[in-house]
């Protein structure tokens, strides 16, 4: 980053200060505006870029805190089970305990899931980032009778 901020500040101190008495040609000036927008463009997509290892700190420390919600209702039938993180498989598994009947998870109830877990997971910048960065989001629902969903948020 070092090096962005001397380039920068190179491609400032050049193209708005003339080092000689001589006039600047009109390429000359282009050329120094183009190289100032490139390095703050690089700038910009340093900022914005995705880092995996900050992701699963950030992460690791929203499951500690998850795991004070383990237990607490979600709605009528569906209990918070905590979470899971694989910062190797770039995986974050939200955990629910249901009580609904394993025979209601039909493919039209899964779809409805899908959709709904994908809007809520994709309507936030730190979940999209990630999912737009190869990491899955899933939401994991068991319930009392064997039944078994996985769920993973897809962006479009």
């Amino acid at each position: 980053m070092g090096l962005l901020f001397y380039i920068v500040y190179q491609c400032i101190l050049h193209g708005s200060a003339r080092t000689s008495s001589a006039p600047q040609t009109a390429n000359g000036s282009m050329h120094r505006r183009w190289m100032t927008i490139a390095a703050l463009s690089f700038a910009a997509t340093q900022v914005a870029a995705f880092d995996h290892q900050d992701f699963c700190v950030a992460v690791k420390q929203l499951t500690a805190a998850a795991e004070g919600d383990v237990g607490l209702w979600i709605d009528r039938t569906t209990r918070n089970a905590g979470m899971r993180l694989d910062c190797a498989k770039k995986e974050v598994e939200f955990v629910r305990f249901s009580y609904m009947p394993a025979a209601s998870m039909t493919e039209v109830w899964r779809a409805a899931r899908v959709l709904e877990w994908s809007t809520t997971r994709c309507g936030s910048s730190l979940w999209k980032d990630a999912i737009d960065n190869g990491w899955s989001i899933v939401l994991d629902i068991a319930s009392a009778d064997g039944g078994h969903a996985r769920l993973t948020a897809q962006c479009r």
